[in-house]
């Protein structure tokens, strides 16, 4: 029987993990936001066709913490280290090479469709095409990110036995969107009663680049490393303990 909750379940077990650990997913995700800050600021200065050096680099970047909160998420052993919670090792060089060539690939297979096709077949071919990579992609993060051995065929099977789950989930987030974007849209207007626009833009900056956005990503990751701790397992090469499920969010 299929179970419709369980990507839903996983999702809010994540976001439950995100807010009780707020402090450690600001303090791993700003330094790398800084830095993608920094990367598109220095972009500016270069020349006329540099607009590719943002896009290749980037997500090597954005690996760093992404990689970092994958085990956050589920090794207990990170969680009580002490030290810099991050680093560009063979782990983020895999992760971030991934990111790259993906959604290079992506982009070459969406115009490639066009190009052969009227739009109306090459949207259907094109999501044909994407629905199993991005079901594949969901396990392949988290094994690079916690060193599990890359079963392709593995992850694709099990992805599509979870479409009816992941359908269920896009809609739950899609309702959850909806009613947060309805929450702020009603206090954005009471805050301009409160501040000028000056004030009221800092607020905003403020409040989606260092607090909403490092969330987001922080989720995403989370419900990946549940999701393939629920659906996969782990690996017995990797320290039992360590890969123990969280009691605590069960």
């Amino acid at each position: 029987m299929i179970n419709l909750t369980r990507v839903t379940k996983n999702l809010f077990l994540a976001a439950q993990f995100v807010f009780q650990n707020f402090g450690a997913c600001i303090f791993r995700a700003l330094p790398v936001l800084f830095l993608v800050s920094l990367l598109a600021y220095a972009q500016s200065f270069l020349a006329v066709g540099s607009n590719d050096l943002e896009k290749y680099i980037s997500p090597f970047l954005y690996a760093m913490f992404a990689v970092s909160w994958h085990r956050y998420s589920v090794l207990e052993s990170i969680r009580v280290s002490k030290g810099i919670p991050y680093q560009m090792g063979l782990r983020e060089l895999m992760f971030g090479a991934l990111s790259v060539f993906s959604t290079l690939f992506i982009d070459w297979m969406l115009g490639a469709f066009i190009q052969n096709f009227d739009q109306e077949t090459a949207i259907i071919l094109f999501a044909l095409f994407l629905i199993p990579v991005l079901v594949t992609l969901v396990f392949v993060y988290p094994a690079i990110a916690l060193d599990q051995p890359l079963r392709i065929s593995q992850f694709l099977r099990e992805g599509i036995s979870l479409l009816p789950s992941f359908s269920v989930a896009l809609l739950v987030v899609a309702i959850c969107v909806l009613i947060i974007g309805g929450g702020g849209y009603v206090l954005i207007s009471i805050l301009t009663t409160i501040f000028t626009p000056l004030a009221l833009q800092v607020i905003l900056f403020i409040s989606v680049n260092l607090v909403l956005v490092p969330i987001l990503l922080a989720i995403t990751a989370s419900s990946a490393s549940f999701l393939y701790r629920d659906v996969i397992g782990f690996s017995s090469h990797v320290t039992p303990p360590d890969l123990e499920p969280n009691n605590e969010l069960e």
